[in-house]
């Protein structure tokens, strides 16, 4: 197996070459995390010219891709056809996202980062309620016995 790691901005690009064994799994991970400590929110991992993916694959993208949703990104992948029947699977049951090519994922996913970016900065009016509070839901009915406003009890 052969990596490379190429980083753009928040974006880093994975490249895996060969087959990649169940004991070669920890290369794959230190990119992935020193893709992150340069500050990459975006992973895309291309796999087309990757051969054979053991089964172990899957937890571990699982896991990956989770580490770069927690600080605001995500994983996508590349290049899949048939190296692991079970990835295939979960990207079938879109547990992963899969783009045909690493310029469609890099395309795409700098779109989702911009719109993201411009949703988060997005102004509010004093006193208009904002989308999370309008996704809360109405506030909850007043306690039986009670009115608006008041509270029961001392």
């Amino acid at each position: 197996m052969d990596l490379s790691l190429r980083t753009d901005g928040p974006l880093a690009h994975i490249r895996v070459v060969g087959t990649v064994g169940i004991s070669e799994t920890g290369g794959l991970l230190e990119y992935l995390r020193v893709a992150r400590e340069n500050g990459s929110i975006l992973a895309v991992i291309d796999f087309s010219d990757c051969t054979q993916l053991p089964t172990t694959i899957v937890p571990i993208l699982v896991r990956e891709a989770l580490a770069f949703n927690d600080v605001g990104g995500s994983m996508s992948l590349t290049g899949l056809k048939g190296q692991n029947p079970f990835l295939m699977t979960a990207v079938a049951e879109n547990r992963f996202v899969h783009y045909r090519s690493f310029e469609e994922a890099s395309a795409q996913e700098r779109h989702k980062l911009k719109v993201s970016a411009a949703s988060n900065a997005a102004p509010t009016t004093a006193g208009a309620p904002t989308t999370a509070g309008a996704l809360a839901g109405p506030a909850p009915p007043p306690m039986p016995g009670t009115a608006p406003g008041e509270k029961k009890g001392g």
